[in-house]
């Protein structure tokens, strides 16, 4: 690494400072007024009335998120934003052990930099500023990686049991988190390695580990009236989630190479990443560049925790590609922050001259720039559910409006008008004939979903509306197409 000038590290610090700040400040001053899917209203309503069976939220009930909601509500009145208020804080914190991990790889002052560039990454921004777990899940990513490698550089003792600890949270915020637990597998293979452990300690530390995890699981068993009740639930959910509508491997009929070019080029890369930025697209394209070309000047340092970070990265990719929906971006975010953590940073370690420093430095501000048009514009244009609710919540006839998901949405903003959740064809012909007086509409989803079924309903419908809104903040519901059923 080049040897710095004073003013050189006071303008780093400023660069880094001044991002983190902005991004913060930006996020504050207009926290997200939307709830725009159906999760987000599982969220949101759990924060008025906790209850699984209502999917308020939907299994496994993520208790601490929901109870981190109902701190920040002192201060936010609104449930959802309350959310918000709690991720925005908590994915704040983020920036010490970003910073940790960074030091034991970088001098202080380029480490700042480095957390700095992971903070600012804006697809995640994006997902913190929604009232969804993935928020606060990511910031207790990052304190569980520091707390691992802190525990294995120190001897066995409590330090050990703060990843145990962390990992409780981090499930009790996000269980699809799970593949995370690898990282305790890494710390007590170095611990048994490293003869620091027996088999009666690793026995020890399994039984904390459960003890630990028991606390919210136990806390679910007994708001859902006993464990019979629970499992039912959970199995419930995982047989939906593995074997109907989770999109995952064994439900979606999506060819194999066809579901990796989904999670890498566009998850990853495409949406994670770049954000749906061409700018940050060129940008990180000259970081992988002259991260090639900086390999041969390569300096030798602690390897602890970009072994672990690879180790953690490899197992979530295969849970990502196997066990959730490549459809959704967000569940790829794990990824994302530990790709742009290890290649800052060797960018970083490896470039002894200025260079790396103007390269990263010009990617925190160009991140910050586009992070803050996407919060002020997430904060500011209505999704197109809610274009939805407020067209026909002006209409003077009465009408039914039959809708697939769309409903969970419309019930939360106690819409007008009647709409109804419909699958089938079927079901939509005979509940439609009880309505005889009213006009009936259609969203694009339900029509595609009886063309699925083998109806071509073309010659019954009419396209009245086409609503948008951008498909970076909802991308499942970012186009809804509103259609009129003629008899």
């Amino acid at each position: 690494m080049a040897n710095l000038k004073i003013t050189e590290k006071i303008i780093i610090l400023s660069v880094s400072a001044a991002a983190i700040i902005s991004v913060i400040i930006t996020q504050l001053a207009g926290l997200n007024p939307y709830v725009s899917s159906w999760d987000q209203v599982d969220f949101s309503l759990a924060m008025d009335r906790y209850d699984l069976r209502a999917m308020q939220p939907h299994f496994p009930g993520y208790p601490y998120f929901i109870l981190g909601g109902m701190l920040s509500r002192a201060f936010v009145g609104e449930p959802h934003q309350a959310l918000l208020l709690f991720n925005v804080l908590i994915y704040a914190s983020s920036i010490i052990p970003l910073f940790l991990l960074a030091r034991r790889l970088l001098p202080s002052v380029t480490a700042i930099l480095a957390a700095a560039a992971v903070y600012t990454s804006s697809y995640t921004l994006i997902i913190v500023n929604q009232p969804m777990s993935e928020g606060a899940a990511l910031a207790i990513v990052w304190w569980f990686i520091w707390s691992i490698v802190s525990a294995d550089e120190r001897g066995v003792g409590i330090w050990t049991w703060l990843p145990l600890f962390l990992f409780s949270i981090l499930l009790g915020i996000r269980l699809s988190y799970i593949p995370m637990g690898i990282g305790l597998v890494f710390l007590f293979y170095r611990k048994w390695k490293e003869e620091e452990i027996d088999i009666a300690g690793l026995v020890k530390y399994v039984l904390i580990a459960a003890a630990f995890q028991s606390i919210w699981v136990g806390a679910l068993i007994l708001t859902e009236g006993g464990f019979m009740n629970f499992i039912e639930l959970a199995l419930g959910f995982t047989g939906g989630h593995f074997q109907e509508w989770g999109g995952t491997a064994s439900s979606n009929g999506m060819p194999f190479f066809e579901r990796i070019n989904a999670l890498l080029f566009i998850n990853i890369f495409w949406w994670g990443i770049f954000s749906r930025s061409g700018f940050l697209m060129v940008i990180y394209i000259f970081v992988g560049m002259l991260l090639l070309v900086s390999r041969k000047n390569r300096i030798e340092g602690k390897k602890t925790v970009f072994r672990l970070a690879a180790t953690l990265m490899v197992s979530y990719a295969i849970w990502a590609l196997f066990a959730q929906n490549v459809e959704k971006a967000r569940h790829v975010l794990p990824i994302v922050l530990l790709i742009v953590f290890m290649a800052v940073t060797a960018l970083l370690q490896w470039n002894r001259n200025r260079l790396g420093i103007l390269l990263v430095a010009v990617l925190i501000c160009a991140q910050s720039v586009v992070s803050a048009g996407y919060i002020k514009a997430q904060a500011g244009e209505e999704p197109a559910v809610y274009q939805l609710a407020h067209f026909l919540g002006r209409q003077d006839v009465p009408s039914v409006l039959y809708t697939w998901e769309e409903t969970r949405v419309l019930e939360y903003l106690e819409s007008p008008f009647s709409h109804k959740r419909v699958y089938t064809y079927d079901v939509f012909l005979q509940d439609k004939s009880l309505y005889k007086d009213r006009e009936i509409f259609l969203t694009g989803s339900v029509v595609k979903g009886f063309e699925a079924q083998g109806y071509n309903v073309t010659a019954n419908i009419k396209k009245v509306k086409t609503f948008h809104s951008r498909e970076i903040f909802d991308p499942v519901y970012h186009e809804i197409i509103l259609y009129k059923w003629i008899p």
